[in-house]
């Protein structure tokens, strides 16, 4: 063989090896690609939830006008609060826009201007400094004008000049080992290392990548025997944590391939190591964002509903508390969101501070709350929750120069007693729960079997109510009050409710259902409007006697009710001086300054106020000394006995007397014998109101009274 052949063998023998060389280098290079595609949709993956969750902090917003032809930017900074407003004219942004790229966006503007398309998305480079961005646009029309023209464009703009790169990169695979910005590895098929890169180097904080050389991975990285033994021929991906050379625990993505060599008898293995930390710290705070309250810093209903499905699968016993603020919503709009938030995070503060291990406290919504105490018996579950109740009643909010107070109803259920799935517990506590407010509020109530139909009976009647309030269905009654000589000189509006549905329905049920649903501020607005209508009709016949109205505590704390008041008057035509607003001492224990004010400015408009059911359990002398009432309304309990008890006649009468010294009008209810004429002529009460006079009846019967004027005497 000749030299020029032996040249020419020797030049084939070369590009045959060249060729697998190239072959090679093409299957690592296309295993590259595919990682790096990978880790680009991950990327994009994670900045998607980021930018879900911060959305102000990396979008730019824009504003263009017709009128003026400028286009104000407001910009938003992640590492400050300041937000930055500039205008400008088209004309001036299009200087700085890549000559290559104006066309198309001058094209795709004219389209949506003129009607094309109500909505514009384009890309393109913007000068910033001496650099050009990518930058993506995005708007859609708000207004056009009777031509179709745009008038009032919106949008937000973005720097993606990250993503630009980013699908650069992923066609760029000329040095996808050794240049790559992430950490790679070549690794022998027992797992050591042969070579590694400088990110890598870097990575694991050594000073030469010789050092390296020889490493195991095994022993760089976390619960390796778990994941390494998934790999087999396959190419494999996981997460984990990888130690440092400084000790540093890293969490880690791990992409492995194995690679066949047709010049090694042994395959070899790619690794690819990505740092998670970000990701990581950002996925918990996405987790804490959406497992926890912002307000309160309590668990929320997500984080909630998952602690107890674990709690179900591991067939845990516990109890579930459902507590509910009474009234929370009049003072939320009465003091302000701001002072209701107060309130919130102050209740938070109580329930964190319950003495038991294990508890999840979570806020459920608004002004609702739910206590999960695992292994507790009922009576201490009952205990926990009066204080609970304690706890809240003591706070003490300042809001504009006056002391909020609050009170709370609690339910309780058992599991698995009362509910086997996270659903019905809920419902079953919240049954409880409603129960105790209908009870009085301010109270603990356990779960019994059949509440819940109970209340889902309660639930169709309270439909009923509000529909019937809606449609100001509701009969209005009146009872007369009467002198001692039983001569008719006023009378009292009652509030009636005969249902297609339920029948003649005690006004001692719904009127409760009423108050814990918001209804009863709708029902006294319609008695005072019925009473007006009621007074008209008598000033029309001439026989004109004051009419009295109940107010429920949450109507009288509504601050717009004494307005509302004076408006319907004013409507009717009906002097206030004829309107008695009757209220219950319980009205000074939700927020005794806004009822002193409240009571205050109906006694401005010229409304006569009347404190009803005195003597009835809870009755504070210093609130006749507080507040200047007209009249004192005597509960039927002070009178049960008078005519047969020396110590209860003397009891009552020394309140007529202090009544009288205080000059305020008294009448006494539940006057249903004649043997108390006498006792009550004798104490020189004022007025007596009772079925030994008469019952409450329709309007019509009342008004067929009134000319009468007929002498009872007993």
């Amino acid at each position: 063989m000749d030299k020029d052949s032996k040249a020419i063998a020797a030049l084939e023998r070369r590009l045959a090896r060249e060729k697998r060389a190239r072959v090679q280098a093409e299957a690592l290079l296309t295993e590259r690609s595919v990682a790096l595609y990978e880790a680009l949709q991950q990327s994009q993956a994670t900045e998607t939830r980021l930018r879900l969750a911060m959305w102000a902090a990396q979008e730019s917003y824009w504003e263009w006008r017709a009128s003026d032809d400028r286009i104000t930017i407001r910009s938003f900074s992640l590492h400050s609060a300041k937000e930055s407003l500039r205008e400008s004219s088209p004309f001036d942004l299009l200087r700085n826009i890549h000559e290559e790229d104006i066309s198309n966006l001058e094209f795709q503007w004219a389209i949506v201007l003129h009607g094309g398309e109500d909505r514009l998305e384009v890309s393109f480079r913007y000068r910033f400094r001496e650099l050009f961005l990518w930058m993506r646009l995005r708007g859609r029309v708000l207004e056009r004008d009777e031509f179709g023209s745009a008038v009032r464009i919106v949008g937000t703009t973005r720097d993606i000049t990250y993503e630009r790169e980013a699908e650069q990169t992923f066609h760029l695979m000329a040095s996808a080992f050794a240049s790559s910005r992430e950490a790679m590895l070549v690794l022998s098929d027992d797992y050591s290392i042969t070579e590694c890169n400088e990110a890598f180097v870097s990575f694991i904080k050594v000073q030469d990548k010789n050092m390296t050389l020889g490493w195991s991975l095994k022993d760089l990285i976390v619960d390796a025997d778990k994941h390494l033994s998934k790999h087999g021929h396959q190419q494999i991906r996981f997460e984990t944590t990888l130690v440092t050379l400084d000790e540093r625990e890293l969490p880690v993505d791990i992409s492995l391939a194995r690679f066949e060599s047709q010049y090694q008898k042994k395959p070899y293995l790619i690794a690819t190591v990505r740092d998670i930390s970000e990701r990581k710290f950002n996925e918990t705070r996405l987790r804490q964002m959406a497992m926890h309250d912002d307000l309160t810093g309590l668990s929320n209903r997500n984080g909630l509903n998952e602690a107890l499905e674990n709690a179900l699968e591991s067939g845990q016993n516990f109890k579930l508390l459902f507590i509910d603020l009474d009234g929370f919503k009049q003072i939320n709009d009465g003091a302000g969101h701001e002072t209701g938030d107060r309130c919130l995070q102050e209740v938070a503060r109580v329930l964190s501070r319950i003495h038991y291990n294990s508890k999840t406290v979570t806020r459920w919504g608004g002004y609702e709350f739910v206590v999960v105490l695992p292994d507790c018996d009922e009576d201490r579950a009952s205990a926990i929750g009066e204080s609970v109740i304690k706890g809240i009643e003591n706070l003490k909010i300042e809001a504009q120069s006056t002391e909020l107070h609050l009170s709370a109803s609690i339910g309780i259920a058992c599991h698995p007693f009362d509910g086997g799935s996270v659903e019905r517990l809920i419902q079953n506590a919240d049954a409880a729960m409603y129960q105790a407010k209908i009870g009085g509020k301010g109270r603990v109530s356990v779960y019994q079997q059949g509440l819940w139909e109970s209340m889902k009976a309660q639930v169709s009647m309270l439909s009923d109510l509000r529909k019937t309030i809606e449609q100001d269905s509701l009969d209005f009654y009146i009872q007369g009050k009467y002198d001692v000589e039983g001569v008719l000189k006023s009378g009292e509006v009652l509030c009636r409710w005969q249902s297609a549905m339920h029948g003649n329905v005690s006004p001692g049920i719904f009127i409760p259902l009423a108050e814990a649903n918001q209804l009863d501020l709708q029902i006294g607005l319609q008695a005072l409007s019925r009473a007006c209508d009621y007074l008209t009709v008598m000033a029309q016949q001439h026989q004109v006697v004051p009419l009295a109205v109940n107010i429920s505590a949450n109507q009288l704390l509504d601050p717009h009710f004494p307005a509302q008041a004076k408006a319907i008057c004013a409507e009717k035509k009906v002097s206030e001086s004829l309107i008695e607003i009757e209220l219950t001492e319980s009205i000074f224990m939700q927020d005794e300054q806004r009822a002193i004010g409240a009571l205050q400015a109906l006694r401005d408009a010229g409304f006569d106020l009347a404190l009803d059911d005195f003597g009835s359990g809870f009755s504070a002398l210093s609130y006749l000394r507080m507040f200047e009432f007209s009249t004192v309304k005597l509960d039927r309990s002070l009178l049960k006995d008078i005519h047969h008890d020396a110590k209860a006649l003397a009891l009552f009468q020394g309140i007529i007397v202090m009544l009288q010294r205080l000059e305020i009008h008294t009448v006494v209810e539940g006057v249903e014998l004649s043997e108390y004429l006498p006792l009550l002529r004798e104490a020189r009460v004022d007025l007596l109101q009772g079925f030994y006079f008469d019952k409450p009846s329709r309007f019509s019967e009342f008004l067929a009274r009134l000319p009468e004027q007929s002498a009872v005497t007993g």
